[in-house]
């Protein structure tokens, strides 16, 4: 990811910290924020009548709310959240960097056309690794960040 970018982002993350057995997002809600996981173990699910889907760990270097990347490269107003399709809740305290949806829509909007050239030719697979690639610069970008602010 573009050097310019990382420090964009990094300029707008923030560490927040969760505690156990707290719901970090709501099923159903407007999806306010992208997180990526420091610290601890959260658990990401849907809900049903029928029960609970399967639950995916979320552990340090995972990520929660790759829908917001979608919504915030076709600059769509902020009253257009997507709604989030999962639960999150803490499973052990958790810490994590965050970034509020606005603040990302304002990075993409602009870098957009680092967001159009890279994400727009891409397969689902592709897409995938890139977020990964992406959510791990982030977080290296950050503690730097921090290193250099000290």
């Amino acid at each position: 990811m573009d050097e310019r970018v990382l420090e964009a982002i990094c300029d707008h993350l923030k560490l927040v910290k969760y505690s156990e057995d707290n719901y970090i997002v709501q099923e159903g809600e407007p999806l306010e924020k992208m997180l990526f996981i420091t610290q601890g173990t959260a658990w990401s699910y849907t809900s049903s009548a029928s029960g609970t889907s399967a639950i995916k760990c979320l552990v340090k270097g995972d990520f929660y709310g790759d829908e917001l990347l979608n919504w915030a490269s076709r600059l769509t107003p902020f009253s257009a959240f997507p709604n989030s399709t999962k639960i999150v809740k803490a499973h052990t305290n958790v810490e994590a960097l965050v970034i509020k949806a606005d603040n990302l829509n304002t990075v993409v909007s602009r870098f957009w056309w680092h967001f159009s050239n890279r994400l727009g030719h891409m397969n689902e697979s592709q897409l995938e690794r890139c977020q990964h690639l992406a959510a791990s610069s982030i977080q290296a970008k950050w503690r730097y960040h921090l290193a250099k602010a000290v």
